[in-house]
């Protein structure tokens, strides 16, 4: 029998199912309770088998930082080489289908598709994958960005442009830009409207750190308008609100509002064009998750009544 290493060169075992659950766990969470939590289990024990695994690899798998453990290179790379484990176990006939981590889909979203885009789709993925629980973080574009290039997550779904080299985005979805007012307002009769329109009008606007906000500000500087600016905002959902409630018109995404969130609200072309994608992504490198592969394919193929979302052709 291979007697196990002792981190100095000596001979080691390979990690044991159990171990490799808990190091998906601990990079998933970032804590003993809480991986315990997950895998039903308790803290002690998983600093038990994080210490053999440790030892048994002969290198640092976390390193603290504040009150969380942080992942090192070696901890991805130890991850990235199980998933083949675990997708293989999924696929064995018998397969008990408990909630482990093998059968947990890590998701990271913006707050807008996390409203109007995950709840359908999930609903559908539900009825397939009755045995996989959906764990959702909610936060801004670039934190969902972060999470999946630290595979922290094992997707995530976004509507900004992703200049990450550790990430591989893929696009779904793809509009242009709508001016958003009250059905009422008298530009609503318009089917086009340009920065010219929008002159003597208070405008709400994306928060400066968006890419769009640079491109509509062109488009109002090219034309030579000076625009009323009242409020600004970091979510579509947040923006629209200030709209129905009258504080001014926005310049806006379509998609995914018109899912739902456009009650007494209208929204009409924007001149010149600008470019929205909504894309998916997924760790630049190593597998992707089972499931994660699963819900991309649901979302892929989901057909919603959007009503104005414009593709660019």
């Amino acid at each position: 029998m291979v007697k196990p290493g002792n981190g100095k060169g000596g001979a080691r075992h390979a990690p044991s199912l159990r171990e490799l659950e808990i190091l998906q766990a601990m990079i998933a969470t970032r804590k003993t309770v809480a991986a315990a939590q997950m895998l039903g289990i308790s803290q002690p024990a998983v600093s038990r088998a994080l210490a053999t695994l440790e030892e048994h690899v002969g290198r640092p798998l976390f390193a603290r930082e504040g009150g969380r453990l942080v992942p090192t290179g070696d901890a991805f790379a130890l991850e990235a080489e199980a998933q083949p484990v675990f997708a293989a176990l999924e696929r064995l006939a018998g397969w008990p289908g408990k909630a482990t981590l093998a059968s947990v889909l890590r998701i990271a979203t913006a707050a807008t598709l996390a409203q109007f885009v995950l709840p359908p789709v999930l609903a559908r993925f539900r009825l397939q994958e009755p045995d996989v629980v959906a764990n959702v973080e909610i936060g801004t574009s670039s934190s969902v960005i972060a999470q999946v290039a630290d595979r922290a997550a094992d997707l995530g779904l976004v509507d900004v442009p992703v200049p990450h080299i550790g990430v591989r985005g893929e696009v779904i979805r793809e509009a242009v830009a709508h001016v958003v007012m009250p059905e009422d307002h008298p530009l609503a009769a318009r089917e086009l409207i340009g920065p010219r329109d929008l002159a003597d009008e208070p405008l709400i606007a994306a928060a400066r750190r968006f890419p769009v906000r640079f491109e509509a500000d062109r488009a109002f500087a090219d034309a030579g308008v000076t625009p009323r600016l009242v409020a600004e905002g970091a979510t579509a959902t947040f923006i629209a609100e200030l709209v129905r409630q009258r504080v001014g018109l926005a310049l806006l995404n379509p998609f995914p509002l018109t899912l739902g969130g456009m009650h007494g609200l209208v929204a009409r072309r924007f001149v010149p064009r600008i470019a929205y994608r909504t894309s998916l992504l997924f760790p630049a490198a190593g597998p992707v998750a089972p499931a994660a592969r699963r819900f991309a394919d649901l979302l892929r193929a989901w057909q919603p009544e959007d009503g104005l979302t414009t593709p660019i052709r």
